[in-house]
């Protein structure tokens, strides 16, 4: 991808998945139903209940296997909250998320364990992700210690062998293992924290803003590689991002969220020509005119 297709949102208005969007045949990898999130502020007085933050309000959407979703809204609008409980790093209000026909709120702390094998996560910071005490070995291989005490567990030498496949699938050497994060660029410590999620060959990879911090021509180099990733692992994507052209060239179907809900979803080329929404039609105007060139700071 060159650096005029992510910038340019008319140019790059096709998106790259398979025909079809939401309906599909197949049965869902990631199902998520009526999912609710409220908050509890704290108390400002002796009396009376706490105040509510409505994170979420009722999101519903499915992924199916070796497709992409995106998730976009600007800052606040519930879509960072949607990627922690979908990696069940927070518990919703109500509703459900099944991954794989399975509800990952009923399992226990071993089966959770097990489970997460199927589905990894990509941060938004690739410095703050990265423990800077460990080598690359060890962090590249930390869903694999994860595993210990489960038919899954690894031993030392078989977390390093892997690692150092995972490392050569996002493009940097064996001789890398024993470097440590600060001895990388933006865009190298990113294929790292991609490759950590790799290690597992999970079916789902959420990536919250992966390429958000990254220079445009860095970002254009990620978004390649996760996108050759999918073709060569069928991994399905959940992306979340205030970028429309980012989501555009890796997504098959897009949900916008406003105020913890969904506005308006569909395929990308769909939204950039025939956008229905007015909160949509702004994310695309926003964008359009931004000195950036595509990139809407939320």
């Amino acid at each position: 991808m060159s650096d005029s297709a992510i910038n340019s949102v008319a140019d790059s208005a096709g998106g790259t998945g398979a025909a079809g969007t939401f309906g599909s045949k197949n049965p869902p990898l990631l199902e998520v139903t009526d999912l609710v999130r409220h908050y509890a502020l704290p108390r400002e007085k002796l009396l009376g209940p706490p105040p509510l933050v409505k994170a979420l309000n009722g999101v519903s959407f499915t992924v199916e296997a070796g497709r992409s979703l995106g998730i976009v809204g600007e800052s606040g609008s519930g879509k960072s909250t949607i990627a922690r409980l979908v990696m069940a790093l927070d518990t919703p209000t109500s509703g459900s998320i099944r991954m794989l026909g399975r509800d990952i709120n009923a399992l226990s702390k071993h089966d959770l364990r097990v489970a997460r094998r199927d589905f990894q996560m990509v941060f938004q910071d690739p410095y703050g992700s990265l423990d800077p005490r460990q080598t690359v070995a060890r962090i590249v291989a930390e869903p694999l210690e994860a595993l210990a005490g489960t038919a899954e567990a690894a031993t030392r030498a078989e977390q390093r062998e892997r690692a150092a496949e995972s490392l050569a699938a996002v493009g940097l050497r064996t001789t890398d293992l024993d470097k440590y994060p600060h001895e990388f660029s933006g865009g190298q410590r990113q294929r790292i924290a991609i490759a950590r999620a790799l290690i597992t060959r999970p079916r789902l990879i959420v990536a919250d803003e992966p390429v958000s911090a990254l220079d445009v021509s860095v970002q254009a180099q990620v978004l390649n590689l996760m996108q050759d990733l999918q073709q060569q692992f069928g991994i399905s994507y959940l992306l979340i991002s205030h970028d429309l052209a980012v989501v555009n060239h890796l997504c098959d179907d897009v949900c916008v969220v406003l105020k913890g809900q969904i506005v308006e979803r569909g395929a990308p080329e769909r939204l950039f020509r025939e956008a229905e929404h007015p909160y949509t039609r702004a994310l695309l105007e926003a964008v359009q005119h931004t000195p950036a060139g595509g990139v809407l700071h939320g």
